[in-house]
């Protein structure tokens, strides 16, 4: 493979990204190094192309979409696909506190710094103070910059929707969901836009919007509809309890409960069964206030 023929791509990722060459530079590659691989005036190994790919925030199948829809050759490490689980370790790396990350971004004032910073304080910060956008800014202001999601956009927003003003919430997940098309054919995030989907969902629920819900359950149908899903159908039919248990409308919500559980039960996907069976018999229960412990149990 050629790899000065994908410097271009690379530029462009960047770029779109705002991310400047001294942002994107490390002990591995220098500045230098960079602006000639862009240009094509030098190759580069699979391993630093890989690490480079990491640098700018993508991954080898993306890339290689955003490069002309190129299948993903074997992947050389891992399965190579950023993940949420990959993102948060990115952000919150191992033995971090949150004065580390602040002095970190003091220090140098990059996007990944600050963005590891505002982790680390909505990681502590108590449930009550967080939607007030306190700790989004630089998230919402990121993602209103950039031109074309990938799936470190994506992700972003999903980690925090929750803070965001609900102007900004909500027309980022419209953003979300539009961006988020074409990587249902992607082999590592075939779930994410359920996954987006599904995160909106459990938000609205907590914030007692209702009817923002039911418009939200609409999509999330929609998409079970286009790809079946047996854990995300679940996950479907729980949030529809859940919701109609809070717009009172018990012997429907009753059903859809029992529906759900028995349907867990069938798939042998038996702690889902118990966490349906337990969550909405307390939802049955008890009132919306509820929602505040059931919510801050699930974000940790």
């Amino acid at each position: 493979m050629q790899m000065t023929k994908l410097g271009a791509t690379v530029r462009q990722i960047r770029q779109n990204k705002g991310l400047t060459l001294a942002a994107v530079a490390d002990s591995q590659i220098t500045e230098s190094f960079l602006s000639k691989f862009e240009r094509g005036v030098t190759d580069i190994s699979v391993t630093k192309f890989l690490h480079l790919l990491d640098r700018i925030l993508t991954t080898p199948e993306e890339f290689f979409y955003l490069h002309g829809n190129v299948p993903l050759p074997q992947p050389a490490r891992g399965d190579g696909y950023q993940t949420r689980a990959v993102l948060m370790h990115r952000l919150l790396p191992s033995g971090a506190s949150e004065q580390m990350a602040a002095e970190r971004y003091r220090t140098a004032p990059t996007l990944l710094n600050a963005l590891t910073w505002r982790v680390q304080q909505m990681q502590q910060a108590p449930l009550t103070q967080i939607g007030q956008g306190r700790f989004s800014a630089e998230a919402v202001h990121y993602l209103y910059r950039v031109d074309d999601w990938g799936e470190f956009e994506l992700y972003l927003f999903t980690f925090f929707a929750l803070d965001m003003h609900l102007a900004d919430e909500r027309r980022l997940f419209k953003v979300a969901l539009n961006r988020s098309q074409k990587y249902s054919t992607f082999r590592g995030a075939p779930l994410l836009r359920f996954d987006i989907t599904h995160n909106q969902l459990f938000i609205e629920m907590r914030k007692q919007a209702y009817p923002v819900a039911k418009s939200d359950l609409t999509i999330y149908a929609a998409l079970l509809e286009d790809r079946p899903n047996a854990q995300h159908e679940i996950y479907y039919r729980f949030i529809q309890a859940w919701w109609l248990y809070r717009t009172n409308q018990q012997t429907a919500a009753a059903n859809a409960a029992a529906t759900t559980v028995q349907l867990a039960a069938a798939l042998r996907l038996h702690h889902l069964a118990q966490f349906a069976q337990d969550t909405l018999t307390a939802v049955a229960t008890h009132g919306p206030e509820y929602d505040q412990s059931f919510f801050e149990l699930l974000i940790e």
